[in-house]
């Protein structure tokens, strides 16, 4: 292992740095500023990293309900969006970094590894260095990353954009080469797009189908096992997160807003005048705002133009794969258009925004823009000065970030959030909106948070002078003679909660879901109640087919390496034989 890594360093020394470079460039905002801009998102994500660490210090590494969050009512914010990337900043936290220093080392850390992973897709379909320079640089510096950085605060999809040329490398590697041991690759990206972002993770299956089906003409079986065997993986290593989701989707009526009859495509949808817009605005975006005062969601110049350059490549050199690239990534970024009747589009309201497919834009458009581009100037030194000048415009596009004044310094804590230091925790939700931002996945009804008591209840609404102790997944409290009525206790429900009732041994007793989304238990007498939120049969199983699933993959991985070593030093061996002959 250790022999790797040297040999790693030392074959992509450059790809490391120049990778390094652009992403000083592209984040240099937050490294120059004890600051973190409080955006769209970033609220959400910054209790994510609180509340994980919280959990963490209290024993719990893969929390199923953070229940401090909501007002003491809990919030099930891991089960339907993976914390699994935010462990090291949580644990960072936890050493004693502040918590919005700890989200722009995350960010930081997630544009390092997109360049990374860009950088491997084009090294592999392209060899020059120069044309994966460039490609990195596309990528990073395109507009709708940015925007996603800086005025969206959608952390998961800055995740996602880390991995996706991954998931592409991956396809070319089993689909256009041949290569069988391209599996592994392909169950690492694949698995960890759904930890990263659930309608990111749709769209990766969407691309998947799209290079598939370009592919199918020289499909043979044992491509398509290869294909089954990463898929497989990619499954069971996710499958922690993915099924119990789903299950808890399916136990009752949740609150999903891009489900809903408010998700109306066709105000979200790109406007023409929208796809020459070239000025970072912090706001939002739609196609009924003034042009100065709507976010920025396109590509930018230079994928919008520069993936043209490959027409000019030879014949000869161009590649079916990435011919795809040019054509589906053009395609993407025309979809969104205002043209497209995406008001009637019903079914594609899992997209919640149709400009989400610029995620798929940059990256397919990067490919052949970074080729065609390298292939024309010829020479490496106008390649660099080409990248030179990609990064000055980054500098421009990143700039009005130092004047952002609303967000989180370094000295202060999320509960100077919670406690309205720098804004009302609601603003004008039923719900704690800086710990729940879109308020999804909330049970449908749910009382109103803001005025709901911490008390608990008898069934008809009393409340009742019954104390309790409360702490990571764990409820308790002593009834006396209060009431003959079953209990409404102070917390959202979800699939997963269990009573017990304590004599001289546990008795489990009934619990369901109040009329209003909290937890109900029934009324056993006087004694001492205690409320755990338990793995559910499905997660317990599911925890542990993907510790299985990755342990597996990682000694089939070993031992195909292994085989591989052995059978090269066979064939040294016999060459070494011939030549002495």
């Amino acid at each position: 292992m250790a022999l790797w890594i040297k040999d790693y360093f030392r074959k992509y020394k450059w790809d490391l740095l120049v990778s390094l470079i652009l992403t000083l460039i592209l984040m240099f905002p937050y490294i120059v500023r004890g600051f973190t801009p409080v955006e769209h998102d970033t609220f959400f994500h910054l209790s994510r990293i609180e509340n994980l660490s919280i959990a963490i210090r209290e024993g719990h590494f893969f929390p199923a309900i953070y229940p401090y969050e909501n007002n003491g009512f809990g919030y099930p914010s891991s089960l339907f969006y993976s914390d699994f990337f935010l462990i090291p900043s949580a644990l960072l936290h936890l050493a004693g970094a502040p918590l919005a220093m700890c989200y722009r080392i995350t960010v930081i850390i997630a544009v390092y590894i997109s360049s990374l992973t860009m950088m491997a897709l084009v090294r592999r379909i392209d060899g020059r260095a120069s044309a994966a320079w460039l490609s990195a640089a596309a990528y990073l510096f395109s507009n709708y990353h940015i925007t996603d950085i800086y005025v969206r605060g959608a952390l998961g999809e800055v995740f996602a954009l880390a991995v996706l040329p991954a998931l592409l490398n991956a396809l070319y590697r089993i689909l256009h080469e041949k290569d069988t041991e391209g599996w592994f690759v392909l169950a690492l990206s694949l698995g960890s797009l759904a930890l990263c972002h659930n309608l990111t993770f749709a769209l990766g299956v969407f691309l998947f189908i799209l290079v598939f089906g370009l592919y199918l003409d020289q499909l043979n079986k044992e491509i398509f096992i290869t294909l089954c065997k990463g898929v497989g993986f990619a499954f069971l290593i996710s499958a922690f997160f993915t099924l119990p989701m789903l299950e808890q989707l399916g136990s009752q009526t949740l609150v999903v807003h891009y489900f809903g009859s408010s998700s109306n495509l066709g105000q979200y949808s790109v406007d023409l005048w929208q796809y020459f817009a070239n000025r970072t605005v912090f706001n939002l975006a739609g196609n009924t705002r003034p042009h100065d005062a709507t976010m920025l969601v396109n590509v930018g110049y230079f994928l919008e133009f520069a993936p043209l350059a490959y027409l000019f490549v030879s014949k000869e050199k161009k590649n079916r794969f990435v011919t795809f690239c040019l054509i589906a990534g053009y395609l993407m970024i025309l979809l969104p258009c205002s043209l497209i009747p995406w008001d009637y589009l019903y079914a594609m309201r899992i997209l919640q925004f149709p400009w989400r497919l610029n995620t798929l834009g940059i990256l397919l458009l990067s490919v052949p823009a970074a080729i065609g581009v390298t292939e024309i100037l010829k020479k490496n030194i106008a390649v660099v000065l080409c990248i030179v000048l990609l990064s000055g415009e980054c500098v421009w596009h990143v700039r009005p970030v130092l004047q952002r004044t609303f967000g989180m310094s370094d000295q202060m804590t999320w509960s100077d959030v919670l406690d309205g230091q720098l804004c009302d925790p609601y603003y004008s939700a039923d719900y704690v909106r800086v710990e729940l931002a879109g308020g999804d996945y909330l049970p449908w009804p749910h009382p109103d948070y803001r005025t709901a008591t911490r008390k608990i209840k008898s069934e008809s609404g009393k409340e009742l002078s019954i104390e309790y102790s409360q702490h990571a997944g764990y409820f308790s409290f002593e009834a006396g003679q209060e009431t003959d009525e079953d209990f409404i206790l102070p917390l959202t429900w979800y699939e997963g909660y269990t009573a017990y009732k304590t004599d001289k041994s546990f008795t489990m007793i009934e619990l369901e879901k109040s009329d209003e989304g909290l937890v109900k238990i029934r009324n056993a007498g006087k004694g001492s109640y205690f409320v755990l939120f338990e793995e559910t049969a499905l997660r317990r199983l599911c925890n542990s087919a993907s510790i299985m699933g990755f342990v597996f993959m990682i000694l089939i991985k070993m031992k195909m390496n292994w085989w591989s070593e052995y059978f090269k030093q066979i064939e040294k061996r016999k060459n070494n034989d011939r030549n002495r002959k």
